[in-house]
């Protein structure tokens, strides 16, 4: 099996450590509140006794004191799969962080950040932002990539997106800058640099994302553009297809583009037609060009009347739903969260203050 390229480097800090600050997380927090809490401490040194340290250590998490004179024994607790963490869910509510300094400056760059809540099929149709931000935080997503790469190459950048569980720091929903050193990603969304030029009939280095366990480094699967032959002459439908761990085609995301089926999408998402939808289709091994009816969606929804909505455009700061299909197994829950990573790189990212 492949490994995830930046395995080693992102696990600098030990189990140990991890378990001592992922145990005290508990309870819920909004999804989303761009506002920085800043707390005041007013502390005292002083010399603990041996009595106290010794009850300090063990009532930590994760740890065992066989006697008084004895120094705790810390025990690693095994860090949840993807698999589990996406087990329950229908689908998942995403809302990226909004950049003023972007908004301001288009030769501005910033690290992309998610968060990331559970979504339903008892949900409305039409999700506004304050539908996201009343939702409990369920995981978050953090990019590491090269400061070159994002100013030179902004959305074409290579770049790792990691899934992580979230933290006892993010309980006020203040966000750190990059990859999260001291916890172990969920699952790896790796995109390396594709100088993609399209040929008639045919596409030089499309556009791909690698599909890694953060648990394991394992490969889960590969999503990749898709170029149909008449794309050279029609680009409004476009498609991303996903792979298994094992290079079978399973899946297929078709993203309209605007008079692309019926000009669903023309406009979208924009006040005057505020969902974008994208239709993700099983493959059929006997005949995989005939997709067939699609089994789930992955939507943009426009924030609505307020400062995300209004500034999304230079902003790129979207709110997705990403659904999955009826009865997904977890090779199909796990493509169609690299579909949409893919695909929010390729067609969101860019900025209309950097269309100049």
């Amino acid at each position: 099996t492949s490994k995830c390229p930046l395995e080693q480097t992102r696990r600098m800090t030990s189990r140990a450590h991890r378990t001592r600050q992922g145990s005290q997380d508990t309870g819920y927090s909004p999804l989303l509140s761009e506002e920085k809490v800043d707390y005041e401490y007013s502390y005292e040194p002083s010399a603990p006794s041996a009595e106290e340290m010794h009850t300090f250590a063990g009532e930590t998490q994760g740890t065992t004191v066989s006697g008084p004179n004895q120094e705790p024994t810390v025990e690693a607790v095994p860090v949840p799969s993807i698999d589990t963490a996406l087990a329950s869910t229908e689908g998942l509510l995403i809302r990226e962080r909004l950049y003023w300094s972007q908004v301001l400056c288009p030769l501005c760059e910033r690290k992309t950040q998610f968060k990331v809540a559970s979504w339903n099929s008892a949900m409305p149709s039409r999700l506004e932002d304050r539908h996201f931000t009343s939702q409990p935080l369920a995981m978050e997503m953090f990019e590491e990539s090269d400061c070159c790469c994002r100013y030179m190459l902004h959305q074409y950048r290579e770049l790792d997106l990691g899934i992580f569980l979230p933290s006892t720091r993010q309980r006020t929903m203040e966000f750190d800058q990059g990859w999260p050193m001291s916890r172990d990603p969920l699952l790896v969304l790796s995109r390396p640099f594709r100088c993609t030029i399209p040929c008639c009939c045919f596409i030089l280095w499309p556009q791909e994302m690698e599909i890694f366990d953060g648990v394991t480094g394992a490969l889960r699967g590969r999503v990749k553009q898709e170029w149909k032959w008449w794309n050279c002459c029609w680009p409004c439908d476009t498609y991303v297809a996903g792979y298994n761990n094992l290079g079978a085609h399973i899946q297929t995301v078709h993203v309209p583009r605007c008079f692309g089926s019926g000009c669903t999408n023309c406009c979208a998402p924009t006040c005057f037609n505020p969902i974008h939808t994208s239709y993700v289709h099983r493959v059929n091994p006997r005949n995989p060009n005939n997709l067939g009816e699609p089994v789930s969606k992955i939507e943009v929804q426009w924030p609505g009347w307020n400062a995300r909505g209004l500034c999304m455009q230079n902003s790129a700061a979207e709110n997705f739903v990403v659904q999955f299909p009826a009865g997904a197994n977890p090779d199909e829950k796990v493509l169609t969260v690299g579909a949409w990573g893919l695909m929010n790189f390729m067609y969101w990212e860019r900025r209309a203050n950097q269309r100049r």
